[in-house]
């Protein structure tokens, strides 16, 4: 990110005032996921307030196998995705098992901005802003010390040059000049040349001696060679036993015009001595958090640090032995971004003592080793749609040796409850030794056991033998993993579905078996242990359930048994024509009324409609009723009701009924075979004829407890053979008509 106003020598005087910021707490952080990728590093995924995304990676240096490195690209300026960094370093006894992008970059050249070191060798010199609106307006820099310690602090990096007793500060070290910059440049720039445009000086000195690092300490002597004068445009060659002052801005070239050729000029390089002989270093910013409070060193109030961004940051404890990186996402409707604020104060909430800003945006990217493997993969959402290269980034790594077998893990095909003969497979996901490096698995080594005796093992598949419980042990050498499995004779429900009960006649159905525990959960069985059947004439079913149907209409079943338990589905062979012209297939009481109509129990009116709508007179239910119960209505026999004469066309139906107690008359010798057939009166019909007993507890609220049918009411509605309707009435006293009438019927007689 190419974010700079003026700069100044990394030795300048830094800001005065650093803004600090109150702590927030770090409410409502949950974690997402969270394990060991080494034996010093977890890798944690949070999320917090419900609003980011935050990823860390924990780095215990107390770890005798763990340490963190700065990772490069080679050369400087050839940036690369910070996983494809990761893997490029990581090898036998040096596993990069986590990383995250490092500190900023200039997009244009894609070298980094700031001073970046490792040991004393000086890999990149690096700017400081002169303004609190940049990210780095003070030379603070993230390292691991020689001690082994984790550090974020200031740092006074030294550039000198010596001229006949005089000391000179230089302002930069191997990068670009800007305006008002004396900079040196040595063999280990990355071009050979010094690359400075014409509005400057350029003074050349040879030691005699190649110069193969540059590095904290060192100190060259030479002679000046060849000064290359203000305005002239002739590139200027880096030499390899040698160093460039180059020089730009009125005090600078004031200082330095008396340097002549064959005069002696000297080079120094120094650091803080707390510094010297770190690890490695990296120079960045802001400073988030210093004695475990928001300490932010640039002005909050600037655009930048107000942004809701991505961010990424490394944390360390007080002994600076715990070093966590950091970062958080930025991805449209998932992860909103912090603002350094924000950020600052969920790192202070997270209980670090100090914190540095590292570059976010599209930068910011985490990379972690995943259980199994040695490759370093993405573990956040960039912002972009890929990884943006980067030009540096802080790897944790184990160098950690291979050992024995400690952690096992293995995976079911299936899991749930197993119904006996049925086999599930294990997958071993891996193995892995005391340090979490992944194993080859011998499968030969593979052990896998039942306690009980309620299963069988074979290669890596067990299969259920017995019912009861028992629990399967794998072994991989000192590796183990177990789990508890349920044996069954038979699932605690079985269906068939579809649940079509209406087939057409030549028509082909694939049925499947639905096997569920107690609790609803599939119970795990073998494709070969179901078994189907049809019973009627009513067509085939293959082993598959695969059901072609008979060409001529009828009624049968379809079975299916799965070990002791056997479920039925009835079926109906109808030929395919409308019930009646009036009631076609997709009418709502459609199967209720071809039920009755095929089974002869209801005729229709003569036009060939069914006139569902209608009201149903008394008379037409007692012939439907002597219809559905088979009664002889052969015999005329004697008058049982006065307006029923011998000469009323329905009389020896009413009659038959009558005479088998399914329905009385009125009280007063009567029948009223006009008179229209309640609802009550139908609930009373049912609950007779079908000798229906037992009250629903839930009672309609327009049927009262005096009312002379409440009891057959409830008793319909016990059975499900009513629910009412939407406002939990079922009007009574409402004549019913032929398709609620067919309804009731259907369910009665299919209850």
């Amino acid at each position: 990110m190419k974010v700079f106003g003026k700069k100044v020598a990394m030795t300048a005087a830094a800001v005065s005032l650093i803004l600090a910021v109150p702590a927030g707490a770090s409410a409502n952080t949950q974690t997402v996921d969270s394990y060991p990728v080494s034996s010093g590093v977890t890798y944690s995924h949070y999320t917090h307030a419900g609003t980011n995304h935050i990823n860390h990676v924990s780095v215990d240096l107390n770890d005798p196998y763990t340490k963190l490195d700065v990772g490069i690209p080679s050369p400087l300026a050839k940036r690369d995705a910070t996983t494809t960094l990761a893997n490029r370093d990581t090898r036998d006894g040096n596993r990069v098992v986590g990383a995250v992008n490092a500190s900023f970059f200039d997009m244009k050249s894609g070298l980094p901005m700031y001073l970046i070191s490792q040991g004393n060798e000086i890999v990149n010199g690096g700017v400081i802003s002169s303004s609190r609106e940049y990210y780095v307006s003070k030379p603070i820099a993230f390292g691991v010390m020689n001690d082994g310690r984790a550090e974020i602090d200031e740092f006074n990096f030294d550039v000198r040059i010596n001229h006949q007793g005089t000391n000179y500060k230089m302002t930069g070290l191997n990068r670009e000049r800007q305006s008002d910059e004396t900079i040196v440049f040595t063999p280990q720039h990355i071009s050979s040349t010094t690359g400075s445009n014409e509005f400057g000086i350029e003074i050349v000195v040879d030691t005699g001696e190649p110069i193969t690092s540059t590095y904290y300490g060192q100190q060259l002597t030479g002679k000046v060679v060849k000064v290359r004068d203000y305005g002239s445009k002739e590139k200027v060659t880096i030499p390899k036993t040698g160093f460039v002052i180059s020089a730009h801005g009125g005090k600078p070239l004031e200082r330095l015009k008396g340097i002549k050729v064959g005069e002696s000029v000297s080079l120094d390089l120094s650091i803080d001595s707390k510094w010297m002989d770190s690890s490695f270093m990296l120079a960045s910013g802001p400073m988030l958090l210093k004695d475990g409070k928001p300490y932010i060193t640039m002005d909050t109030s600037n655009w930048r640090a107000k942004a809701m961004t991505a961010r990424t940051a490394i944390a360390i404890s007080k002994d600076k032995k715990k070093v966590d990186l950091v970062t958080v996402d930025n991805k449209s409707g998932y992860s909103n971004g912090m603002t350094l604020t924000q950020f600052a104060n969920y790192l202070a909430s997270k209980g670090y003592d100090r914190a540095i800003n590292f570059d976010g945006g599209g930068s910011t990217a985490m990379g972690v080793r995943k259980h199994g493997s040695n490759t370093v993969v993405l573990a956040n959402r960039t912002t972009d749609s890929s990884q943006r290269k980067v030009s540096a980034i802080i790897e944790a790594i184990s160098t950690a040796p291979l050992s024995d077998p400690a952690h096992i893990s293995v995976s079911r095909g299936q899991v749930g409850e197993m119904l006996v003969g049925s086999s599930v497979p294990l997958t071993i996901n891996y193995v892995l030794d005391t340090y979490y490096n992944p194993l080859k698995v011998d499968a030969s080594q593979l052990e896998i056991s039942a306690e009980n005796g309620k299963a069988s093992v074979s290669g890596t598949t067990f299969t259920a033998t017995a019912a009861g419980s028992d629990r399967i042990n794998v072994r991989y050498g000192t590796a183990t993993q177990s789990f508890p499995i349920t044996v069954v004779e038979a699932p605690a429900k079985l269906t068939i579905q579809p649940s079509t009960t209406n087939v057409k006649p030549g028509a082909t159905v694939t049925y499947k078996a639905v096997a569920t525990d107690a609790q609803g959960k599939p119970v795990i069985y073998s494709p070969e242990q179901v078994k189907w059947g049809v019973t009627g004439n009513v067509g085939a079913i293959t082993e598959t359930g695969v059901f072609k149907a008979s060409k001529v209409p009828g009624k049968g079943s379809v079975t299916v048994t799965l070990g002791t338990k056997t479920a039925t589905l009835p079926i109906e062979l109808a030929d395919g024509t409308p019930a009646f012209t009036d009631i076609p297939a997709d009418y709502a009481y459609y199967n209720e009324i071809r039920f009755l109509k095929d089974l002869g129990y209801i005729k229709g009116d003569i036009d060939g409609k069914f006139n569902p709508g209608q009201t149903l007179s008394r008379e037409h239910a007692a012939v439907i009723l002597s219809r559905v119960f088979n009664l002889d209505t052969s015999v005329a026999g004697t008058e049982k009701f006065t307006d029923v004469p011998t000469t009323h066309r329905y009389f020896k139906e009413i009659n038959a009924i009558a005479e088998a107690n399914l329905v009385g008359g009125k009280g007063d010798g009567t029948f009223d075979p006009a008179g229209q057939l309640t609802r009550a009166q139908m609930a009373a019909i049912l609950v007779k004829a079908y000798e229906l007993q037992g009250e629903s507890a839930n009672k309609f609220k327009d049927v009262p407890a005096n009312h002379w049918a409440y009891k057959q009411v409830h008793i319909l509605a016990n059975h499900k053979i009513t629910t009412g309707n939407e406002k939990g009435n079922f009007e009574p006293n409402k004549p019913v008509n032929r398709a609620q009438f067919s309804a009731f019927l259907y369910r009665a007689i299919n209850k």
